[in-house]
């Protein structure tokens, strides 16, 4: 299951929330193989055989690209 999401409303899935590659990749206006590229910067998880990224993680790897 993935959550449909624009890139305001990223921000109000709490911080332990899960999500998947497709998610994160348009979050980060890129593609979902970039992202698994990513998993050496962005920690991930493997839930059921998928990769899955915390929100929080992700948020925390944007602060440190924006710093």
């Amino acid at each position: 299951m993935t959550m449909n999401f624009s890139r305001s409303s990223f921000f109000e899935i709490s911080d332990d929330g899960w999500l998947s590659t497709n998610d994160v990749a348009k979050f980060f206006s890129t593609s979902p193989n970039a992202v698994r590229i990513m998993v050496c910067r962005l920690k991930a998880y493997r839930v059921g055989g998928r990769l899955k990224f915390r929100k929080g993680d992700c948020k925390a790897l944007l602060k440190q690209w924006r710093e």
